[in-house]
């Protein structure tokens, strides 16, 4: 009897190890597991859900995401954002190069398309030092400008 209560809790334990604690849209499931990541990202978000530092920066240093799936990865960075709160996600956002932070601009952009106008309104009010870790300065504009060729998406 013991081992077989042993056996159910082993098996629920992982089985649940393995759910993001986010959803894990399909485009976005679907371009993982092309790539054989979606175990490690599902591990990022749900440890980054428990405020792991260092999971959080694993997602935010994610720069080959394409169509849909980046739309829905940036969807998945604002939750966690609404998840561990200004103050903590810039901190780590504070350590990431500017050439990151070009294609996390792009893809908190993206991941507020998803949402309504009037989110996309407020976001910024509600998490102002965040959302001033993406601005960019003269600098930083012509680091962007060398990578993308454009300056539209900086006004």
């Amino acid at each position: 009897m013991k081992r077989k209560v042993c056996f159910i809790i082993i098996v629920v334990f992982s089985v649940s190890c393995n759910r993001p604690a986010l959803v894990i849209p399909d485009t976005l499931e679907l371009q993982l597991r092309n790539r054989d990541s979606y175990r490690h990202y599902v591990k990022l978000v749900n440890r980054a859900m428990a405020k792991d530092t260092i999971a959080l920066q694993g997602l935010l240093m994610i720069d080959d995401l394409s169509d849909a799936a980046s739309y829905e990865h940036g969807d998945i960075l604002i939750q966690l954002l609404e998840n561990l709160g200004d103050e903590q996600y810039s901190k780590v956002l504070s350590s990431i190069p500017t050439k990151q932070k070009v294609f996390l601009r792009g893809y908190f952009e993206a991941g507020m398309d998803i949402r309504k106008l009037e989110y996309k309104i407020r976001i910024d009010k509600e998490y102002p030092i965040t959302f001033n870790e993406l601005e960019f300065d003269e600098k930083e504009k012509s680091i962007f400008i060398s990578i993308c060729g454009c300056i539209d998406s900086l006004n």
